[in-house]
C-alpha cells in the first residue's frame, strides 16, 4: 500500500515545474480553486463567474461535497503525549462521522515525510494507524509540507476529486532541526539587529515557504494543537496561519486541550463542504495572478464565500 503513494511523490517532485498546467503543450493553463462553505450553503457550476488577472476564465468543473474527497492527514506530534492523545482521540471521533466517499491517507512528518497508510475507505485501518503512531521526535510541519502539497497537486492532476492536507501538529518552534532561534551574532554589539528581531529566521522561512506553496493548488488546514504566547513561538504561529490561507485552506490554534475537539470538528467539516472548481485560461506568462469569482446561488442571490485568490503561475 505504501508504495503507490510513493510513486505519486515520485511524479510530483518530477511534474512540479509543470503542475498548474494543463497535460502537454497546450495553450490552455488549468488552475483548481479551493472554495470554503458552510454545510447548508450549495451552488452550481453555472452559478459561477471567474477572472484570472485581467482574462475572463472558463469553469469547466465543479467538484461539490457530495463527491469524493481525499484527505492527506499528516500528523506532527511531537510534544506532551497527554495533549497528542487528545488530538489523536478527537480526530478518530470525526472520521467515524465522515462521509463515505472520503479516502483517508494518513502520513506522518517526523524524520521526513512518511506515508503511513494509503488513501482507503477502510475506518478500521486509519484508526488503527492514528493510534499506534509514537509521539515523539522533532517538530516536522516546515520541513514536509512542501512535499505534502506535491503530493496532492499530483492526486489533483491526475483525477477530478477533491484533495485536502490537514496537519494535525503540536510543533514548538525551538523543536526543529533547524535552529530559527536567531542567536545573538555580535553580544558585544548593542546593535546588533539579531537582538531586536529574534523571529526573523522563523519569518525567512516561512515567507520562502510561502512563495513556493502559491505555486501549488491543493489547500492546506492547520490544527495546532497548543498555544505558546513566547515571541518566536507567535511568529511561528501567526507564519502557520498565513502559509494556510494562502493555499485557500485554514489554520486552528488551540489555547487550551479543552478547544481541542471543536478545533478539530470546525476544521474537518470546513474540509469536507468545501468545493473545488477548475478554471480555464489562456495560457500566461509566468507569474502572481489574482482569481475573482462571483458565486451565485441556485436561487441566483450571491454568495460570499471564502476562495483562494492568489495563485503564482509557473514557466511551461
Amino acid at each position: 500500500m505504501r508504495c503507490s503513494l510513493a510513486l505519486i511523490l515520485l511524479a510530483a517532485v518530477l511534474a512540479s515545474g509543470s503542475a498548474l498546467s494543463a497535460p502537454g503543450k497546450t495553450a490552455i493553463t488549468r488552475l483548481r480553486v479551493p472554495v470554503l462553505a458552510a454545510a447548508n450553503v450549495g451552488f452550481r457550476a453555472d452559478g459561477v463567474k471567474a477572472v484570472v488577472g485581467d482574462t475572463t476564465a472558463k469553469v469547466v468543473a465543479l467538484a461539490s461535497p457530495a463527491e469524493d474527497l481525499i484527505l492527506m492527514l499528516v500528523l506532527d506530534l511531537a510534544g506532551d503525549v497527554t495533549v497528542a492523545q487528545r488530538g489523536k482521540q478527537a480526530l478518530l471521533d470525526e472520521i467515524q462521522q465522515l462521509p463515505r466517499q472520503t479516502h483517508i491517507a494518513l502520513l506522518r512528518a517526523q524524520d521526513g515525510l512518511r506515508v503511513i497508510q494509503d488513501p482507503t475507505m477502510d475506518r478500521p485501518a486509519i484508526k488503527k494507524a492514528i493510534e499506534s503512531l509514537p509521539v515523539g521526535g522533532r517538530a516536522g510541519l516546515v520541513d514536509s509540507i512542501e512535499t505534502a502539497a506535491a503530493i496532492g497537486d499530483s492526486m489533483l492532476s491526475k483525477s477530478a476529486v477533491r484533495v485536502a492536507i490537514l496537519y494535525i501538529t503540536d510543533s514548538e518552534v525551538t523543536n526543529y532541526r533547524q535552529d530559527f532561534t536567531n542567536p545573538v551574532i555580535n553580544s558585544s554589539d548593542a546593535g546588533d539587529l539579531s537582538r531586536k528581531f529574534p523571529e526573523a529566521l522563523i519569518q525567512e522561512k516561512i515567507s520562502k515557504l510561502n512563495t513556493n506553496l502559491t505555486r501549488t493548488q491543493v489547500p492546506v488546514f492547520v490544527v495546532h494543537l497548543t498555544y505558546r504566547s513566547d515571541r518566536l513561538n507567535e511568529a511561528y504561529l501567526n507564519g502557520l496561519r498565513q502559509l494556510a490561507i494562502s493555499t485557500g485552506g485554514m489554520a486552528v490554534v488551540c489555547r487550551s486541550s479543552a478547544e481541542i475537539p471543536a478545533a478539530i470538528r470546525d476544521v474537518v467539516a470546513t474540509i469536507v463542504n468545501h468545493y473545488s472548481v477548475t478554471l480555464e485560461v489562456p495560457r500566461m506568462p509566468a507569474r502572481p495572478v489574482a482569481v475573482n469569482l462571483q458565486i451565485a446561488g441556485p436561487d441566483g442571490a450571491p454568495q460570499a464565500l471564502a476562495y483562494r485568490s492568489v495563485f503564482v503561475l509557473k514557466d511551461e
